[in-house]
């Protein structure tokens, strides 16, 4: 979604290391060092439901973005990503990014995107929920004379 020329100025600072299964990439509460892309690997993201279990929002693979929300609002991330085998990872120092995105301001229109795409799964799986809620046996309406 970059150009070339701004991709190979923030390749400058990525690093790509194969990480073991077990490993948390992103951490509920705790501010993201670094924006992380997932190459290879399966990667499950799950939310603190205030319940003994974790609910698992599903699974993710090659191409998925994390750390993007926390990264450009400054919010702490809400959601846990742990890696369910070995992945390979790249990664961009949090400061690197707010960098370039302040001397790339076209880079923003990337950015919307990948945050949209986070917010039609959120959407997508909200919808889900609430469906499985309300699947239940439904009171009958009372009859009318």
């Amino acid at each position: 979604m970059l150009s070339p020329e701004s991709r190979a100025e923030l390749a400058r600072f990525e690093q790509v290391r194969v990480v073991p299964a077990g490993t948390h990439l992103i951490t509920c509460g705790v501010p993201p060092e670094n924006l992380v892309i997932v190459n290879a690997g399966k990667v499950e993201i799950t939310l603190d439901c205030r319940s003994r279990h974790p609910a698992s929002l599903g699974y993710s693979g090659a191409g998925k973005v994390f750390g993007m929300r926390a990264t450009v609002s400054g919010e702490l991330p809400e959601i846990d990503v742990t890696c369910l085998e070995s992945c390979s990872i790249t990664t961009v120092p949090r400061d690197v990014f707010l960098a370039f995105l302040k001397n790339n301001p076209q880079a923003y229109f990337a950015v919307a995107k990948v945050l949209s795409s986070d917010l039609q799964i959120a959407d997508r799986i909200l919808r889900g929920h609430t469906r499985r809620c309300i699947s239940g046996p439904r009171p009958r309406p009372a009859k009318t004379v």
